[in-house]
């Protein structure tokens, strides 16, 4: 959203020199070009939704203005643009470009003239409540916010209020008591788990303000007004990859720089009694619950203590039965495309989220699981290039469920390889079902395993009654890396309910209809 009509008609022609090279330079309808004035002849485009800042060239004070100080004193000759601009990989980078010209006023109104469409981008956030965690992933929150967000936010001119996390559930507290009238975004430097403790602070924030009880599995959750933003420097950053296309740093900044969102689906995990929690990237059980759990006893390890937690329950080939009642979405992953800019499903729900629902249906599977996943974006990670499911939408209103069932050690093995590779994806592997749903439910099945006949006689006597079986445990839930107990659960999904910051991949720019 723009409100520069008084400059998107602003006309400016001049002659800069650049780089060594004299260069004519247009403005026009938020467009700078500039192009060489002898051959070879070359020309550049900038358009100003990918401009930083406009700074004189001579290091003075970027409040400076020609209007309140002596010409004297002050007479610029040149002015430097930042700028960012997309590279390979996704990855968007800060550049500078510098305009040299001896008349200091033609200086001064093309500052004047950029600085003003810059400020007329009102979608761009002016302050930025910001939550840093300096433990997550290799513990290097704090270092990336001073060294890598803090100054580009500063150069862009963008206010912020940070505090540093010292517990778990210190953000969740923070967002349900301060006062945010004065911040146009919150923004976390953190993993999975940070970006998850500030989306539910803000909607349980907004559910309160609005007197709304979040226990009810029915209830439409209000969207929060306040943007999200998140740079990643947690141990796998499944959000961040799946919005950025990648987990570079600088690239979160630019984008929450530049001010564009999207929406992000969320869903509500219940139990029989109480929301339990809300998530944006994966809710697993079985396989994964199990090694969050573990890995818990070995905080002290790092992230290595998924590897080391993954590989004893790799070995170990649990599964868990269980049934799970689905509301089917009739657009099944594997014949959707990826979810980029522009994703024309993403658009059509954002016109209307009961889109298609009349023709959803109920269906019910049971089995034996070696995991259960609802996966709300692809949760791609650079261990996981593709994820658990590439063809999932950020914004449609489902949940991409994939099943894989309890099988062989071997098989297990290939799911685990499938899930590093670059090109091949889960979906047709014959022991995995994949399902996309508006809503699941989840209950664990009795199960029993066989014991040897006089182990069963031991039992018989000790209990009065004859068994040849014992009941085997449930597993966890492993909601974006927390653990919940409740293996009984109802998930749903609450269509774009957050705005992100973010300007999404075009890898596959040209190719984003749903074949469904």
């Amino acid at each position: 959203m723009q409100d520069n009509d008084h400059t998107s008609d602003a006309v400016l022609l001049n002659t800069f020199v650049i780089r060594k090279k004299r260069c004519k330079v247009y403005f026009h309808r938020g467009t700078l070009i500039w192009e060489t004035e002898r051959a070879p002849y070359t020309r550049w485009t900038l358009p100003l939704t990918d401009v930083l800042a406009a700074h004189y060239g001579n290091g003075e004070d970027e409040e400076i203005s020609m209007g309140n100080v002596d010409e004297k004193v002050f007479s610029p000759t040149s002015f430097t643009i930042h700028y960012a601009a997309r590279g390979a990989k996704n990855k968007w980078s800060h550049h500078t470009v510098t305009m040299s010209h001896t008349d200091s006023r033609q200086v001064g109104s093309w500052v004047k003239t950029i600085r003003n469409y810059l400020t007329g981008l009102t979608n761009r956030p002016r302050k930025i409540m910001f939550f840093v965690n300096p433990f997550g992933g290799k513990k290097r929150g704090l270092k990336i916010w001073e060294k890598e967000v803090q100054p580009l936010l500063t150069l862009a001119g963008i206010e912020t209020r940070s505090m540093v996390t010292e517990r778990a559930g210190h953000i969740r507290d923070t967002l349900l008591a301060c006062n945010l009238d004065d911040v146009q975004a919150v923004a976390c430097v953190g993993g999975d788990g940070t970006f998850a403790e500030v989306f539910n602070g803000l909607v349980m924030r907004t559910v309160k303000d609005k007197d709304i009880d979040p226990n009810d599995p029915e209830i439409i959750l209000p969207p929060p007004k306040l943007p999200v933003g998140v740079i990643p420097s947690g141990s796998t950053d499944t959000v961040a990859y799946s919005l950025h296309g990648t987990i570079d740093v600088q690239t979160a900044v630019l984008h929450i720089i530049f001010g564009d969102t999207i929406g992000l689906d969320l869903s509500s995990v219940h139990s029989e009694e109480s929301l339990l929690r809300l998530y944006a990237s994966m809710l697993s059980y079985g396989y994964l619950g199990d090694v969050i759990k573990d890995s818990e006893k070995f905080r002290w390890m790092g992230p290595q203590r998924y590897d080391y937690s993954g590989f004893k329950k790799i070995i170990a080939n649990k599964g868990y039965e269980g049934e799970i009642k689905l509301l089917s979405d009739p657009c099944h992953p594997a014949s959707s495309t990826k979810c980029t800019e522009n994703c024309t499903r993403c658009i059509e729900h954002t016109r209307n989220n009961d889109c298609d629902k009349e023709i959803a249906r109920w269906l019910t599977v049971r089995g034996k699981f070696f995991m259960v996943n609802g996966a709300n974006v692809s949760c791609a990670c650079d261990r996981s290039p593709m994820g658990f499911s590439p063809h999932c939408h950020v914004g449609d209103g489902c949940v991409d469920l994939i099943l894989i069932r309890h099988t062989s050690f071997f098989n297990n093995i290939r799911v685990l390889l499938r899930l590093s590779s670059k090109n091949k994806n889960l979906y047709d592997l014959p022991f995995v079902e994949v399902y996309r749903a508006r809503e699941f439910t989840f209950q664990p099945l009795p199960s029993v395993i066989n014991i040897p006949s006089d182990t069963a006689d031991q039992i018989n006597r000790s209990n009065g009654s004859a068994r040849s079986s014992l009941p085997r445990g449930n597993s966890v839930w492993n909601c974006d890396g927390e653990v919940i107990g409740d293996s009984r659960v109802k998930i749903r999904v609450h269509c774009q309910l957050l705005k992100v910051y973010t300007r999404r991949s075009q890898d596959m720019i040209e190719d984003t209809s749903c074949f469904c």
